[in-house]
């Protein structure tokens, strides 16, 4: 193996780095789920719709997936340590600035700025612990990982929730400075500073610069694309210029010394399959569980909190099942594990894809379940899977690429399943309004416009439509929302089935078995 080598790190210290680096990764995913829970109180208190308020995590999730990469990368170059520390500062300083936000625009920038101190800090968090544990015990690290990152998302919704129902969504941002000062001073005293010594010391500006643009661009299209209209110049346009920008990091990653990603991973197909199943994963069900919110708290009429603790099944059956599986996989390898794991987040989302406007909470906590312990199966093997697929030495690159893998998949999921959403949900209403003639042509389409957004749901009027007449929309528009919803799901269904199939191009990492053929 070229390049770096694990380091020989005692028992004692080696776990006292799993708990240091889990706290921050505690911090952003419990981040993550509680802007989930706060979104629709968010576009109350900024009077917007939901493709605003999808920027609100579309900009966390672009800035970071474009900027991990490159943070793995200055880890492996400079040291992770000094990484893994600066993004838990960064961050810190990000989250008092979106507690402190006065206007939507500003949330955003905030947000972004989180997302550069995150890409400092996870992949840190991943090499320093493939460092660490080396091939003693990784699975079962990166599953205890996985848990916490369980443990974040179960306690998220509930936090937050009741954060934002006793006192405002500001706090939910605001929480997470003690846990960030903690975090800061353990990881000073704990974690040993490596590097790889081979890495050649530059960075990828065009590259970086490329992969910004073909990200930004598809997240754009995506997100605004119902606004603008799809065959708009600015559209098309922009999804020509994701194209072009795509191709042109490819050829400039082929030809730099220093690429920002090593082309040569890929050819790995557990490095591929991995990295891939990962963008699958999120594209599947992260876009559902960010609907799901707005659909129990607009449609079902919940509390933030109580929408937390209807969620809760899925995250606690992840906190379980995770450190379960990384160990399983220690002994078994990943591939089956992963493949099951899929098929049971697919199986899960299409027992969800029944809902209607006025259907009890309890029927979700079976399939919330089951996509629990499908993504507790497919997590901590995979990540595995993908850590064990490259060399020691290049640790914080490959973090980097599995880490903006899934961000992508992030993007992409609330991109196009809310894509998916909004035009079954403009065509669904375009039915429903033609019946009713009390409503001229011309606040037809200001209705029509206001429903797409979801804006009337979340309690926004329009002064010329009468009470009676207004109510009936209100109504409409939770019926026609909950039918599009399960529209989007069977589509999640059939991504999270191809994740599936895609699963089964890893080969194990298991070193007694390195020399079997597998087919």
């Amino acid at each position: 193996m070229s390049g770096e080598q694990p380091v020989a790190t005692s028992d004692k210290r080696k776990w006292l780095v799993l708990l240091i680096t889990c706290v921050p990764l505690f911090m952003m995913l419990l981040d993550a789920t509680i802007v989930n829970i706060a979104i629709p109180h968010i576009m109350d208190t900024f009077d917007t719709g939901i493709s605003s308020a999808e920027w609100v995590i579309n900009a966390y999730v672009l800035a970071f997936a474009v900027l991990v990469i490159t943070g793995g990368k200055v880890g492996d170059i400079y040291g992770r340590k000094m990484m893994f520390i600066s993004g838990i500062a960064v961050f810190t300083v990000a989250s008092l600035l979106c507690g402190l936000a006065p206007n939507i625009n500003l949330l955003i920038g905030a947000r972004v700025l989180q997302a550069i101190g995150g890409a400092m800090m996870m992949p840190a968090t991943l090499s320093l612990l493939n460092v660490a544990f080396g091939e003693g015990g990784r699975g079962m690290a990166l599953g205890i990982w996985g848990a916490v990152a369980g443990v974040a998302s179960a306690l998220g919704p509930i936090i937050g929730g009741a954060l934002v129902d006793a006192y405002s969504w500001r706090l939910i941002f605001l929480i997470n400075i003690p846990v960030g000062i903690i975090a800061f001073i353990a990881a000073i005293f704990i974690i040993s500073e490596s590097k790889d010594p081979r890495a050649e010391k530059k960075i990828d500006a065009f590259g970086i610069l490329t992969i910004s643009a073909a990200l930004f661009c598809l997240t754009f299209a995506l997100v605004e694309g119902q606004k603008y209209g799809w065959d708009s110049g600015l559209i098309v346009g922009l999804f020509i210029a994701s194209f072009v920008s795509f191709i042109a990091f490819i050829l400039i990653e082929r030809k730099m010394p220093a690429p920002l990603i090593r082309l040569q991973l890929f050819r790995n197909p557990t490095f591929s399959a991995g990295n891939t199943v990962g963008l699958v994963l999120m594209l599947g069900l992260l876009s559902i569980l960010f609907l799901l919110v707005l659909y129990l708290q607009i449609v079902l009429g919940f509390s933030a909190i109580k929408t937390g603790v209807i969620l809760l099944p899925m995250p606690g059956v992840i906190m379980i099942v995770a450190p379960l599986s990384g160990r399983l996989s220690d002994k078994i390898g990943s591939r089956w594990l992963i493949f099951f794991g899929m098929l049971l987040v697919a199986l899960g989302i299409y027992l969800m894809s029944n809902l209607t406007s006025d259907m009890g909470w309890q029927r979700l906590m079976l399939p919330l379940a089951v996509c629990g312990l499908g993504m507790g199966l497919t997590m901590a093997p995979m990540t595995a899977a993908v850590m064990a697929s490259a060399p020691i030495g290049q640790s914080g690159e490959a973090a980097g690429v599995l880490a903006t893998m899934r961000q992508v998949g992030s993007v992409l999921g609330i991109s196009v399943i809310g894509a998916v959403l909004q035009n079954q949900l403009v065509t669904n209403l375009r039915e429903a309004l033609a019946p009713i003639t009390q409503i001229p042509a011309y606040l037809r389409e200001k209705v029509l416009e206001e429903l797409s957004t979801g804006r009337l749901g979340a309690g926004v009027s329009i002064p010329e439509i009468p009470g009676p007449l207004g109510a009936q929309l209100q109504i409409m528009f939770k019926e026609e929302f909950t039918q599009s919803l399960n529209t989007a799901m069977m589509v999640s269904v059939f991504i999270c089935v191809a994740g599936a199939i895609i699963a089964l191009f890893i080969r194990s990492h298991l070193k007694p078995k390195e020399t079997t053929a597998v087919p």
